[in-house]
This record gives C-alpha cells, sequence and structure tokens, in this order.
C-alpha cells in the first residue's frame, strides 16, 4: 500500500519499489503461461459443447475469448525482451492487468452462465470443471498479485458456483459445495503464499541491506586504513603496498621514482595561526599536488606536513623526476591564499630511483629522505637526486650529533670572546660571545657544522646557556666589566621562558642585565615575528641591548626596524670583506651606515682584518667594528669550581 491507500503497490518508498519489482518479475513469467491455460480450457469447452448449442456459443465466444487472450499472451512475451520498467510503470502495468483480468474473467464466466441452460447434465458439470480448473489455475499464477487472484476467483468462478448450488439437481448442488469450499481453500492458500512471498523479499531485503552494509564498513575501514583523513591522499601504507607492487612486477616498467616531499615553515603556520588553519593548508596543499602530477603518478601523505609522489618511469614520456621536483617545488612556493589570510611555506623535495638507488621499499625510502635532508641542507625550496656521497655526509652528521649530545651533556663546550672595538678610538667597548667545540685543547668542529646540528637536535638552549654562564663567571676578569653580546638563533627565539632562562642565569652569576648584549638574524625574525617581538621587548626592557645581525644578507624588512626594540645594526661580513673590490657591496655598507644614522642606531662591521678597510668604515661613519685585525676570539673558562679563570 502507498501512503495514498492504493492497491497497486507503493512506488514511493524503497520496500514498495522492491515488492513491485518482483510483483512484475513473477507476472511477466506466470501471466503467459495464465492465458495459455485459459485458452485451452475455453478450446476443451468448446469441443465438449460443440454441436448440441448454438454455435455463437459452442465456437464465437470462445474465439472471441482466444483472440483476447492471444493478445495479452503477446504483450506480456514482448515485455520479456524489455527492459525492466520503472516502479511507476510496473504499477500502471499492474492497474491494467487487474482490469484486463476482470473483463476476461467476466467473459468466462458469463459464457459458462449462457451455456448453463442449453446444456445437459454432462455438458453443465464440464461447464463447471473447466471454469473453475482454469479460474484456479489462473489464481495460482497470479499469486504474487493476490488482488487480481482473488477478484477474478471471485468474478470467474462465483457466478459459476452459485447457478450450480441453485440448480436444483442434487448432483449439481454437492458439486457446488465442493468447488465452494475448494474456492475458499484456494482463498486462504493465497492468502498465506503471499505472506510467505512478502517475507521473503523482506528477508532478502533484510539480507541484501547487511551485505551492503558490511561491504560499506569494510570500504570505510579500508579507506580507513590505507588514506589520510585529513587531504584524502593515499597513506603511508597504501605506499608501501604500491612500492611492494611495482618492485614486484619489476622488468614490466623502466622503473619508479619516488619524491619525498616536505614542507618548509609549516610548523611556524601551527604556531603563529593555529592548527585549524594548518590543516586547511595540508588540504590546500594536497589538491595542488593532484594536480601536478601526470596521470603515471600518485601523490601520499606520510603524515605531518610530509608528502610523498610515486611516478612511473616512462622513457616515451619526456618527463624526468627532476621535472616532476621542481615543478613540485615551484607550486609550492606559490601563496596559498583565502579571504582572510596569505600563507607562505616552501617545500623540499627528495629523489630516489628504482631500481637504480635501491631494490627493496626500505632502501628506496631511506635514500629518498637522505635526499630530502641534503635538500633541507641546502637551503630549503629545492630538490636532491639521492647521491652516494649523501649517506657519507648523513653518517659524518650523526657522529656530530652523536659526539655534541655527549659533549653538551659533561659541558664541554667552551666560550670565546671576540672583542668589538670604536673605531673612533680604537678602544674595546664590548665582546661577542661565541661557542667553541674543542678536544684536547683543539678544535673539533667548526661553529659552522655544529651550530645547524644544535639547533635541529634543540641543544642551542643548553649550549647558550652553559656558554653565557661561563662568560659571565669570567665576566670582569676577562672583559674588565665591559659588555657581552650573545647570538640567539631562530629556533630559540621561539622558547616562550627564553627570557626568564637568561636571566636566571645572570641572577646566578650577579651579572648586571644592562651589561648583556642579544643579537638575532633577520631570519630568525621572519620565522616567527611574534614571538621574537615578545621575548625581545622583556630582555629590552631589563636594560639589555639588542642587535640585528648579519643585516643585509636576509629579507631586509625595514618593519622590523620600526617594529622591534633595535639598539645596533650589525653589517654582515661578506659586504666588509668584499667591499674594497666590489663596489656594489660598498654601496651596500654606505646604505646600511646611513640607514643607522638616520634611525639613530649604532652600526658595527663584522670581519675587519684590515686597517684600510677600518679606516674607510671609520670615513663612511661607521661607528664599531670587530674582527681579526682588532683581536680573536679570547677563550674564557670555568673550572670545575665554577669559579673564574682565563686562558
Amino acid at each position: 500500500m502507498t501512503r495514498f491507500g492504493s492497491p497497486f503497490g507503493d512506488c514511493h518508498s524503497q520496500s514498495g519499489r522492491a515488492l513491485l519489482r518482483e510483483q512484475y518479475r513473477s507476472l511477466r513469467d506466470q501471466i503467459p503461461v495464465m492465458y495459455v491455460i485459459m485458452t485451452v480450457n475455453s478450446a476443451s469447452l468448446s469441443v465438449a459443447t460443440y454441436g448440441t448449442v448454438p454455435p455463437e456459443l459452442s465456437v464465437g465466444w470462445p474465439l472471441f475469448l482466444c483472440c483476447a487472450t492471444f493478445f495479452r499472451m503477446y504483450v506480456w512475451l514482448r515485455r520479456r525482451r524489455l527492459p525492466e520498467p520503472a516502479p511507476a510503470d510496473i504499477q500502471r502495468a499492474l492497474r491494467t492487468t487487474f482490469f484486463v483480468a476482470m473483463l476476461l474473467a467476466i467473459g468466462f464466466a458469463g459464457w459458462g452462465l449462457a451455456l448453463f441452460p442449453v446444456a445437459n447434465l454432462v455438458q453443465r458439470t464440464c461447464i463447471a470443471v473447466f471454469i473453475f480448473t482454469a479460474a484456479i489455475s489462473c489464481c495460482f499464477c497470479l499469486q504474487t498479485f493476490p488482488l487480481t487472484a482473488r477478484a477474478l476467483l471471485l468474478v470467474g468462478a462465483g457466478p459459476v458456483i452459485v447457478r450450480m448450488l441453485l440448480a436444483g439437481d442434487l448432483f449439481l448442488s454437492g458439486l457446488g459445495f465442493n468447488l465452494l469450499f475448494l474456492s475458499l481453500l484456494v482463498h486462504r492458500t493465497l492468502k498465506i503464499n503471499h505472506a510467505g512471498f512478502t517475507e521473503m523479499l523482506s528477508s532478502r531485503a533484510k539480507l541484501v541491506e547487511e551485505s551492503d552494509r558490511a561491504r560499506l564498513a569494510e570500504r570505510r575501514a579500508h579507506r580507513l586504513a590505507y588514506h589520510d583523513a585529513l587531504t584524502d591522499l593515499p597513506n603511508r601504507r597504501a605506499l608501501s603496498e604500491n612500492l611492494e607492487q611495482i618492485i614486484a612486477a619489476r622488468g614490466e616498467h623502466a622503473g619508479a621514482a619516488l619524491l619525498i616531499v616536505d614542507l618548509d615553515r609549516f610548523k611556524q603556520v601551527n604556531d603563529v595561526h593555529g592548527h585549524l588553519v594548518g590543516d586547511e593548508l595540508l588540504r590546500k596543499v594536497s589538491a595542488r599536488l593532484r594536480d601536478i602530477v601526470e596521470p603515471s603518478a600518485e601523490a601520499f601523505r606520510l603524515g605531518g606536513d610530509e608528502f610523498a609522489v610515486l611516478s612511473l618511469l616512462d622513457p616515451l614520456s619526456g618527463q624526468s623526476p627532476s621535472a616532476l621536483a621542481r615543478r613540485i617545488v615551484e607550486a609550492m612556493e606559490t601563496p596559498f591564499e583565502d579571504p582572510e589570510l596569505v600563507l607562505h611555506v616552501g617545500a623540499s623535495v627528495g629523489i630516489s630511483l628504482f631500481p637504480l638507488h635501491a631494490d627493496d621499499r626500505e632502501t628506496l625510502m631511506r635514500k629518498a629522505d637522505i635526499a630530502l635532508y641534503d635538500a633541507k641542507l641546502a637551503g630549503r625550496g629545492t630538490y636532491r637526486m639521492f647521491e652516494a656521497q649523501m649517506e657519507d655526509v648523513l653518517r659524518h652528521r650523526s657522529a656530530i650529533e652523536s659526539s655534541l649530545r655527549e659533549d653538551v651533556k659533561r659541558g664541554a663546550m667552551t666560550a670565546s670572546l671576540q672583542p668589538i672595538v670604536d673605531l673612533g678610538n680604537r678602544e674595546v667597548v664590548g665582546y661577542e660571545l661565541l661557542a667553541r667545540w674543542c678536544r684536547d685543547g683543539a678544535l673539533h668542529v667548526g661553529p659552522d657544522q655544529f651550530i645547524p646540528i644544535a639547533e635541529e637536535c634543540g641543544l642551542m638552549n643548553d649550549i647558550m646557556l652553559d656558554l653565557l654562564a661561563q662568560a659571565c663567571c669570567n665576566g670582569r676578569a676577562v672583559t674588565g666589566g665591559k659588555p657581552i653580546a650573545i647570538n640567539i638563533s631562530p629556533v630559540q627565539l621561539k622558547d616562550p621562558m627564553l627570557a626568564e632562562r637568561i636571566l636566571s642565569v645572570l641572577d646566578g652569576c650577579s651579572y648586571p642585565p644592562h651589561l648583556l648584549g642579544i643579537e638575532v638574524t633577520e631570519n630568525a625574525l621572519v620565522a616567527d615575528s611574534f614571538s621574537a617581538r615578545r621575548t625581545l621587548e622583556s630582555l629590552k626592557a631589563r636594560g639589555m641591548q639588542i642587535a640585528l645581525d648579519d643585516f643585509g644578507t636576509g629579507y631586509s624588512s625595514l618593519r622590523h626596524l620600526h617594529l622591534l626594540p633595535f639598539d645596533k645594526l650589525k653589517i654582515d661580513r661578506s659586504f666588509i670583506l668584499a667591499m674594497e673590490e666590489d663596489d656594489e657591496a660598498l654601496t651596500i655598507v654606505k646604505s646600511i651606515i646611513n640607514l643607522g644614522a638616520s634611525m639613530g642606531l649604532c652600526v658595527v662591521a663584522e670581519g675587519v682584518e684590515h686597517e684600510a678597510v677600518a679606516r674607510r668604515l671609520q670615513m663612511l661613519g661607521c661607528a664599531q667594528a670587530q674582527g681579526h685585525y682588532f683581536g680573536r676570539p679570547v677563550p674564557a673558562m670555568c673550572d670545575c669550581t665554577g669559579r673564574a679563570s682565563a686562558a
């Protein structure tokens, strides 16, 4: 039943549509059989009454009925070859079937009643048997459509049964009673069969639903297992299985390239803007990767801000792994924009090739990671193809890191102090604190090597605070009470407790804060300007001077000079070393000195190694300078008791 109570089925609900389809399929198979039965019974009754009743009753009427049944048989046989119609069309077909069946049932019943008065006893019995047999047979053919079956039984067999009951003949009346009881039994059977039919459909629908639910759950579980929930990219497990398949199918293709992609400056986005913005950025990066990779490649998310691209090598395509890596790097350099925010990140890419670099999954991924690390060392925003010597570099770095951790733990790093002089009177006005890593009295590893490693390993705070304690303990003995300047790395500036840690060291050494200077680079400010400003303002409030180090080599943003509390500008040594021979370098030096003067900032030149350079800087108006010409770094050490001593 539909929501309007339609007896011809419900095409609005899912269960109703399923019932309609099953009814149609059953009728499509059974109705032609039903019409054959009606035709055979009509012909049999026609033969039984031929010659004893008027020809219009024995021949004309059954011939008309047979033509009608033949036509309907053709209609339903044709439907077997056609696609299954829509539920609404099925509903219309059932409605038509009902009315046609009623007309034919009336026709057969009317024929039987018309024959009854002119037939003899035997013929009357044949009329009852043939018509009732046809009605029952048709009912069972229509049992999936109970409305029509019951109506056909009532309209087709009912009048004949009533006529026999009222015939006044004991034999015919007894036969009529038997046919009546048989009709009731058929009616009950039809009811039970239809209930079983609908229950079967319901059970089958539940099984299908459970099966679909199980398949959906399986697909969902598979997707969760092999896809990243945030970006909808295949995950690390999917990459591993794809690599295994490619390795197992060696010889079927030229090989494959594995590209490991790591975002640059992504942590800054999370720290400054929050994880929701970071997640949205990862989704945009994923979409951009999908657009970049060619059909023979696939992008994956490995976790965090790390992605991968697996590309089959096709010599005929003309597309090289390096070209793909270059497109990825260039695409990630394009800002990610939305209505309220513009984010600048970048990407570094490491590449390894199968089978050239490795013939197993783990080694292939490890070598891509090694190439990625080399790209990071090269300054980020670039790509590197794996080379054998990269492993040597990595092993060397690992050895340095292990030794560095050990020596930092036992306090083996030493502080050195390089003098800073006033170019006017050539007097020492302060010192810069420099880190030295020495073993057995000799330089073990240069700061250009171990400082980046210390920053990556999170050791810079420990090193800086230890060296600061050494310098403060020896401050008065070595520096004569003159100020000391320390360098703060970008990593350290992100530490919200940095100011408190520095002040704690000063308090422990009874060292005046106004005798300590802080030097930061432009890169540190760009990495996280909010954290940098908060930390520097806190230190400035305690009387410390703030210097912008290596000015001219970074972003050179004048905005930083206005927003942050700087007291000094330090010109990078590369410009000082080149200014005597390079007019462009000289111009940059002049510009920085003039900029400092206009903003009331003290300008310090680094890397002065000759008197001529010192005189030129003095003439240009530079206030202070440092370099080997004025003095090399002087070691400052503390004995095991913490008392100051100079070496």
